[in-house]
């Protein structure tokens, strides 16, 4: 990919120096040193070359490709210049190797002879290799590090899982030194049958085993739990007879009586005797454990934990979350009884039993008396809430100041939401939610901004900072799930800026993906840049482990993978607010991420997504889980009562009873719906196209394989899909073909000439690598300028985001749709381009929606150039017709709250539609 390129045109006979790439392979990886020809300095990325530059570099290929490298941050900065580890070649993409002339992965035949016995001072091992019709390359080929020349100078990478094995055996200790060279026998013998590769007769009868995988096996007896490592082996040689004595003695050697001697790795031997020291687990440990294994383990690297996580769960220790609630049923009209108590809930929201307050207090009290926080309860636990105390102090003021034996009036309503108004995560049931109170006096509802937001909010943004405010007053939580691009960012700082000017804002957590932290500080920066002062960003090595530290900042931004591991740092801290960005990371509720979010102390959540529902409808119910605990009862009565429903009702009827239920917390407004004329008009163009000859010829060969069933029929539609796009695709020798026998690529290119000539924008969208070197190619040779290509979300890439939206006039980015999915604001360009069909049209949605939002002042016109079957090739069309056809049916469903992106995938109804 190109970087950030100046542009200027000059008289293109002036001679440019050449870029010179030396390329060198070194026992780490490859080195590239770039400089300029004739001189020795060494230049960096981004290159900035000019057009002209450009045009007249022999080398522009590979120096793009690198820099394509370099901004996805493969190549680190060496002393030599940029290092490709060996370990990242895998990873490449076959068109980036192949302008690098890497090698193509071969796999070889492999053995393992030796020299020398086991023991004595000579012995070596010797990875014999054979590739085709050479035979032991070993003595006759160079080699650096997975790299292989052969002596007729054939080229190749050993493969992954083989290169792994050889570097094991360069690794071997002294063969003089007993203690280490038995074990590495065993390891090696192990590693070479796990990897089916073949022993010679002498190393195959050796009796040398070795253990190197670890487990944890838990029993929970007589009140207890105990912890047992438990050595293992994936390949079955051992028996476990001999495993179960090597463990239960934490054994690192062990000889049988018919002379197999066994040896486990030091690590796993290490780690083995810190499990053994483990203490038992008794009284309310016990719970502690159950929700938490990791916390009572050492640093471990050998233990699956999700499986351990598992056999946890396996004992059937129950765990229940102790759920204060108030609810208000109505008996005639205008009174209500009031019934105050606590329900035992589990990880699913499944109610398993009601206690009175006063039944809460008396076990609470016994617990307490003991020192513990959890309650022991018919076998199980119940966890002393965090705001229990409170909650029965609301409470006895309640019944002081009402006679709730007789009931209440509906007026008196509002009070008890006012006594209640410090307890977080307070279940309420529908009557109180609807309770309606005035509260113009606290400022809750005034729709003025504070002084510290320099934003100023379209109305629909002002109702969601509203929403927000009287959320928090009423200790609700909230799922902001506004459409992509509506600003809900904003609108949660603009509640932050309130929380700030009303002092209640220290301590605030957000949790967001990595991809989105930087651009929380950007938009703090400005929209709130007085926030900043205050506000922290927990990552990297260095982070703060204090959390009397943490607790001082106004606002903490963190990751979830951060976030669970440092679970007990954030969990000693009682946030005010709780923010959960891109809440999709939720969406399943036995993850650790949830569990932890939906565990920390906190008064007001607010969960922010566009997509509440990507897979399945219980994904609302995680998130929701979060945002109101109990609203949508368990997972099981949501099931019954929603998920269930879906089979036989019209959606759209549940859709309306879900958002009845849901409508007090949750906010989803659409641009369409929303915004109306306050944006631009946005402009659909799809232009047909005919196949080029040369496409229409490979087209009907294809459709030829298939009929003959030669290829399958999903083989066949990914196929003719490339094909669509460039005849390249498919086949390599038409990489070349000028622009005018691909009439796509021609309307494609008339496209931008009329966005040139208005001298705007555009943004190309499609997924093939290939096609993008493509259309960048072709653009430069048209328009004189050197597109950038974006296909990851590294900070580099953030860059020339930026740098694009930063400069005037025409340019053209050229990005895949899967870079397009958060994070990305690109109101400069209001022209897109779907080059290639992504076959979901809410992703689709998303990558238009790069362009089309908040910011967004000019009309937006998106363009779909499909190619069309003028010459009736097929009686239903091509397949993109089809799909542009499928596609339009379904874009009114995308935006459907409970429409599932299974649904929205297509590909199994083209394969249905052409080819049956």
């Amino acid at each position: 990919m190109a970087g950030i390129f100046k542009f200027f045109k000059k008289d293109e006979t002036i001679q440019i120096p050449q870029i010179i790439i030396n390329k060198s392979k070194t026992r780490n990886g490859l080195e590239f040193y770039i400089q300029r020809e004739n001189k020795g300095d060494f230049l960096q990325f981004p290159l900035q070359l000019s057009i002209l530059e450009i045009k007249q570099q022999k080398s522009i290929e590979s120096l793009e490709a690198l820099e394509e490298l370099w901004y996805e941050e493969f190549l680190e900065v060496s002393v030599e210049g940029y290092l490709l580890s060996y370990n990242k070649f895998y990873e490449l993409p076959v068109e980036i190797k192949s302008i690098l002339q890497i090698p193509s992965v071969v796999e070889l035949d492999l053995s393992v002879s030796h020299v020398g016995a086991i023991g004595t001072s000579n012995f070596k091992f010797i990875l014999e290799k054979d590739y085709k019709n050479w035979i032991n390359i070993q003595n006759t080929s160079s080699q650096i590090g997975p790299w292989i020349t052969l002596a007729d100078g054939t080229e190749f990478l050993m493969n992954k899982n083989q290169y792994e094995f050889e570097q094991l055996l360069s690794q071997a200790p002294d063969p003089r030194d007993r203690n280490q060279i038995f074990p590495f026998v065993a390891k090696v013998r192990k590693e070479a049958k796990v990897r089916n590769i073949p022993l010679n007769t002498y190393l195959e009868k050796q009796e040398y085993l070795f253990v190197d995988q670890l487990e944890l096996d838990v029993n929970y007896e007589e009140r207890e739990i105990t912890l047992q490592p438990k050595y293992k082996q994936s390949n079955l040689e051992i028996d476990d007879t001999v495993l179960d004595y090597m463990s239960n003695n934490t054994a690192a050697y062990y000889a049988d009586s018919i002379g197999k001697k066994y040896f486990v790795s030091q690590e796993i031997h290490n780690e083995a005797n810190q499990l053994s020291q483990l203490p038992p687990i008794r009284g309310e440990q016990i719970p502690k454990f159950v929700e938490n294994p990791e916390a009572f383990l050492p640093e471990i690297n050998s233990i699956d934990m999700s499986i351990f996580s598992e056999r946890v769960k396996s004992l059937g220790i129950q765990v229940y979350r102790a759920q204060p609630y108030v609810h208000a049923s109505e008996q005639e009209r205008g009174w209500f009884d009031l019934n105050i108590g606590f329900t035992a809930v589990d990880e699913n929201g499944e109610s398993q039993h009601h206690f009175s307050d006063l039944e809460m207090e008396t076990l609470i009290n016994r617990a307490r008396d003991n020192g513990e926080e959890f309650i022991e309860w018919n076998g199980n636990w119940l966890k002393i809430p965090e705001n229990v105390d409170g909650f029965l102090e609301a409470s006895e003021r309640v019944k002081e100041q009402f006679d709730v034996k007789k009931g209440l009036e509906i007026s008196n309503l509002p009070y008890i939401l006012e006594i209640y108004e410090n307890i977080n995560h307070l279940e309420f049931n529908q009557p109180l939610l609807e309770v309606q109170k005035t509260i113009d006096d606290l400022g809750v509802i005034k729709p003025e901004t504070p002084p510290q937001l320099t934003a100023t909010l379209k109305p629909f943004q002002t109702e969601g900072y509203v929403w927000m405010k009287l959320l928090h007053f009423r200790r609700l939580g909230g799922l902001l799930a506004d459409d992509m691009g509506l600003g809900k960012t904003v609108q949660v700082i603009s509640f932050l800026t309130y929380l700030y000017q009303s002092n209640q804002l220290t301590p605030v957590l957000i949790v967001a993906p990595k991809t989105l932290i930087d651009n929380w500080q950007k938009e703090l920066e400005k929209f709130a840049p007085s926030l900043l002062s205050s506000f922290y960003i927990h990552r990297g090595s260095n982070r703060l482990k204090n959390p009397e530290v943490i607790k001082q900042y106004g606002i903490t931004i963190t990751t979830y993978q951060t976030l669970v591991k440092d679970q007990f740092v954030f969990g000693q801290i009682d946030w005010n607010a709780e923010i959960c960005d891109e809440a999709q990371a939720i969406k399943n509720p036995s993850t650790s991420a949830s569990k932890v979010l939906k565990a920390m102390k906190s008064r007001f959540r607010i969960a922010m997504t566009g997509t509440p529902v990507e897979n399945g409808l219980s994904e609302l119910w995680s998130i929701m889980d979060f945002v109101q605990p109990g609203l949508l009862g368990s997972l099981s009565q949501f099931k019954q009562e929603f998920i269930n429903q879906l089979e036989t009702n019209h959606e759209s009827e549940v859709e309306k009873k879900l958002i009845s239920k849901i409508s007090k917390v949750y906010k989803r407004r659409t641009k369409s719906e929303e915004l109306g004329d306050q944006l631009p008009p946005k402009n659909i163009i799809t232009k047909k196209v005919s196949m080029g000859k040369i496409q229409a010829k490979l087209y009907e060969e294809v459709i030829s394989l298939v009929r003959n069933k030669m290829i399958d029929g999903l083989e066949a539609i990914q196929k003719l899909k490339a094909l669509s796009s460039h005849p390249a695709l498919i086949n390599d020798s038409y990489l070349d073909l000028p622009a005018i026998e691909v009439p796509k690529l021609m309307e494609t290119l008339k496209i931008i000439e009329d966005i040139e000539q208005k001298n705007e924008k555009v943004l190309i969208f499609t997924e093939y690598i290939k096609m993008q070197t493509i259309l960048r190619n072709a653009i430069r040779d048209q328009f004189n300028i050197n597109p950038n290509i974006i296909n990851g979300m590294t900070n580099r890439r953030l860059d020339v985001v930026n740098w694009f939206n930063s400069k005037e006039g025409f340019d053209v980015l050229i990005l895949s749709p899967k870079a397009a999915g958060t994070g990305l604001t690109i109101t400069s360009a209001n022209h897109v381009i779907h080059y290639t069909r992504w076959w979901n049209p809410a992703v689709e949605n998303q990558a238009t929606d790069r362009v089309y939002r908040i910011g967004q002042e000019k009309p937006v016109h998106v363009y779909y150039p499909i190619v069309s079957d003028k010459q009736k090739i097929t009686s239903n069309g091509t397949v993109e017709e089809i799909v542009h056809k499928i596609l339009s049916e379904k874009q009114a469903l995308a935006s459907n709250v409970i429409t599932t992106s299974k649904k929205m995938n297509i590909e199994d109804e083209v394969f249905n539609f052409y080819l049956h």
